[in-house]
């Protein structure tokens, strides 16, 4: 057992492939070749050879046929797929409690989230090849979580979970704690490596306080009934953030917003197995293009205000006007 044990039970559940999985991968390919794209003065740029295989991948699985166009070149409208869905506002759910303050021997939490529960990271800042890393997870359920196998306890006067994992060969020891922290917040603390301490988990989890904070890369405009599926923090460079919500009712209809260093060039001809039409649109005045997929999937890209951009990928049975104003919900 390993690390990767704690990030399975503790963590997100695998995801089926689906048509809105692979165009989040395209979503990835195109970060990657606008941050590989070579300026006038540079010459050729060899794509690494993992954006090379992500290529040769999403050029088999986004092959399609040709789009059908309008004599002006304009896509085609949204086929009929039932009515289009009533657009509302949309509340992203609040970070967890964070620790204050933050223990010696960890960073600034990142955050990652999944159908009913969202986390905090705070990850080794010392870690040593071959070690294993001394990390704190700070979890919020939406609802009471499973913890079978657990030690029954109790923590600040409520009724709490212990869970333990420990394995000499390869070490790894990790300690959990898990209770209803107020009425419909459950709370999941985990330590590893150094934090795998049940005292030590107790006395982070007194220093926790409440945040308003929420995931930097919100969508406030979403579909009636939709939820957050899905959330990653951006890199270092404020590139790779996604964010994903989904209809709880058709679990593969999804739609992701990720965040790119800018926007790539010749759009219409690198997305959907291109080329397709790229049309200029006008997002909270700034201009961004449109593509209208085969499949009556959209695509848009956009500037944001801080100079990076953003790319949406929207399912099918959304119309051009949804799909501007799902974009003017990203900030």
């Amino acid at each position: 057992m390993n690390e990767f044990t704690v990030l399975r039970e503790h963590g997100p559940e695998p995801t089926p492939l689906s048509e809105d999985v692979l165009a989040k991968a395209r979503a990835d390919l195109l970060t990657e070749i606008r941050a590989a794209a070579p300026t006038a003065a540079d010459g050729p740029v060899r794509l690494r050879r993992r954006t090379a295989l992500i290529a040769a991948a999403a050029a088999v699985l986004v092959t399609a046929g040709i789009v059908a166009t309008g004599g002006d070149g304009s896509p085609p409208p949204p086929s009929a797929v039932g009515e289009p869905p009533v657009l509302v506002g949309f509340d992203m759910p609040t970070l967890p409690p964070e620790l204050d303050p933050i223990p010696d021997g960890v960073t600034e939490p990142g955050f990652t989230a999944e159908p009913g529960w969202i986390a905090a990271v705070y990850r080794d800042a010392d870690q040593r090849p071959g070690e294993q890393s001394s990390a704190i997870y700070v979890k919020t359920h939406r609802n009471r979580p499973s913890a079978d196998g657990g030690r029954d306890t109790t923590y600040a006067g409520k009724p709490a979970v212990v869970e333990r994992v420990e394995q000499a060969e390869p070490g790894f020891h990790s300690v959990s704690l898990t209770w209803e922290r107020s009425s419909g917040q459950w709370i999941t603390i985990t330590g590893t490596g150094d934090f795998a301490d049940e005292q030590a988990l107790r006395s982070l989890a007194d220093t926790l306080v409440d945040t308003d904070e929420r995931v930097s890369l919100a969508i406030s405009v979403a579909p009636a009934g939709w939820e957050l599926y899905a959330f990653k923090d951006a890199g270092p460079d404020g590139a790779g953030a996604v964010t994903s919500l989904r209809d709880p009712r058709a679990p593969d209809r999804v739609l992701h917003v990720s965040t790119m260093l800018g926007l790539v060039p010749n759009y219409g001809e690198v997305v959907g197995g291109g080329p397709v039409p790229a049309v200029p649109v006008s997002v909270d005045g700034r201009p961004g293009e449109l593509v209208h997929l085969a499949d009556d999937r959209w695509m848009l890209q956009a500037p944001l205000p801080d100079g990076r951009a953003f790319q949406l990928q929207v399912p099918a049975g959304f119309t051009e006007q949804q799909v501007i104003e799902l974009a003017e919900g990203v900030g």
